[in-house]
């Protein structure tokens, strides 16, 4: 293996986010809540989002878009009015279901395809704009996983990410509830090098995430699901809220840790 290459570098950065052998999920896997489901399916642009920006001047009106890991639609579906069909591609078909009814909602014939990327991508017919959300990593494989975007391109990929890891803003909460260092990387430049070494020519934009992801209810619930997110026991919950807290959480208006006023990455490229 070559350390210096970029898309080793990326790999075994991604690699390095597995977590000890010794962590096991005490009360199942971690699942997105029903009511962020929601929230995500009914999402408006964002402000200031660079990444519909570009979708948006690179989509014809009544054209195709291919939405691939795209969860509940919050890629794709602020896209509707532009789209004559969204074609989704994600491995839980929960909230595939939900893309489903939010495109029912807003009147845009949407299919969908289960699975993961690129496994499946051969049950894909090309698209005029591949837009691809918050994925990247989870990605180990860069190089496969965006030829097989580029491929399915007309005319555009356009590829969401935060400036760096989404869970990095939990590593003081692995460090204080189970002695764990996390990792410090990858981040959107190491994503921008891997796709170039990759042979793609990627631009890059970044902008500030105003909204945050996720609205909860309460602390209680952010509390619950971050719990898990450490695999820790329902019992621990309380002191899960309490170290939320201490990270700066609004108790009345509990967001994920390190999503409001982050900095998101558009990277894109033509055919």
């Amino acid at each position: 293996m070559d350390a210096t290459d970029p898309l080793e570098r990326w790999r075994e950065a991604v690699h390095g986010w597995r977590l000890p052998a010794r962590f096991r999920s005490p009360d199942g896997a971690v699942r997105r809540p029903a009511t962020v489901v929601r929230e995500i399916a009914e999402a408006e642009v964002p402000p200031g989002s660079r990444s519909f920006a570009r979708e948006a001047e690179a989509l014809p009106a009544g054209d195709v878009v291919l939405d691939v890991g795209c969860g509940a639609g919050g890629a794709s579906l602020p896209l509707a009015e532009r789209a004559g069909r969204i074609v989704g591609v994600d491995p839980e078909g929960h909230l595939l279901e939900a893309l489903r009814a939010g495109g029912g909602h807003l009147g845009v014939a949407v299919e969908t395809v289960e699975g993961r990327w690129p496994d499946v991508a051969d049950r894909v017919g090309p698209a005029d704009v591949v837009v691809c959300h918050h994925v990247l990593y989870g990605v180990a494989e860069l190089g496969p996983f965006a030829a097989a975007l580029t491929a399915h391109a007309r005319r555009r990929v356009v590829v969401e990410i935060p400036e760096r890891h989404p869970l990095h803003a939990l590593n003081p909460l692995w460090a204080r509830f189970h002695g764990l260092v996390r990792p410090d990387g990858p981040t959107a430049d190491d994503a921008v090098a891997a796709l170039t070494r990759a042979g793609v020519n990627p631009e890059i934009e970044r902008w500030t995430d105003a909204g945050g992801w996720g609205t909860y209810p309460d602390l209680a619930t952010l509390a619950d699901r971050v719990r898990r997110r450490l695999h820790l026991p329902p019992q621990d919950t309380p002191r899960v809220a309490e170290a939320l807290l201490d990270l700066g959480v609004d108790p009345d208006r509990p967001r994920f840790p390190g999503t409001e006023g982050r900095t998101l990455c558009t990277i894109w490229w033509d055919r």
